[in-house]
């Protein structure tokens, strides 16, 4: 009796957009407190706020991630989501106060929020039924 095929090339196509997102967020979310410090001077309650602002903007984009892609489907959901990112993490380099690095911060969190929810939806709906969860766990 063989096992249904798990590492698909969709899965893996998927697994690494969802890998480098994570990357992304947990190799800025280490460094933009200090960062907003050392580059604009910002108080510790100021940087405490751009680095907790992603996780605000995150729960935003999740919240309505679901919605958007019971309407329009999860990999235009995807796409949208990861050209946004990827948008939004180039914008650091154009913040030139604090007030801008926020903004930049929290659309960059509902873009992770949108991009990470559609992933595991997309994963949810790949994975051989007899491999669910073999393949959520990886």
């Amino acid at each position: 009796m063989s096992k249904e095929k798990l590492w698909t090339r969709d899965f893996v196509t998927i697994s690494l957009i969802n890998f480098l997102v994570f990357l992304s967020y947990f190799l800025l979310m280490v460094v933009i407190a200090s960062y907003a410090v050392d580059r604009f001077q910002a108080s510790a309650g100021e940087a405490g706020l751009v680095a907790g602002i992603f996780i605000i903007g995150a729960l935003v984009g999740r919240l309505g991630a679901g919605r958007i892609i019971i309407n329009t489907g999860s990999k235009a959901v995807l796409i949208a989501g990861t050209v946004l990112f990827v948008i939004t993490s180039l914008s650091y380099f154009l913040a030139f106060n604090l007030p801008a690095l926020v903004v930049i911060r929290l659309i960059n969190g509902i873009a992770f929020g949108i991009a990470s929810t559609a992933t595991g939806t997309i994963v949810a709906q790949i994975i051989p039924i007899s491999r669910h969860g073999e393949g959520i766990g990886f």
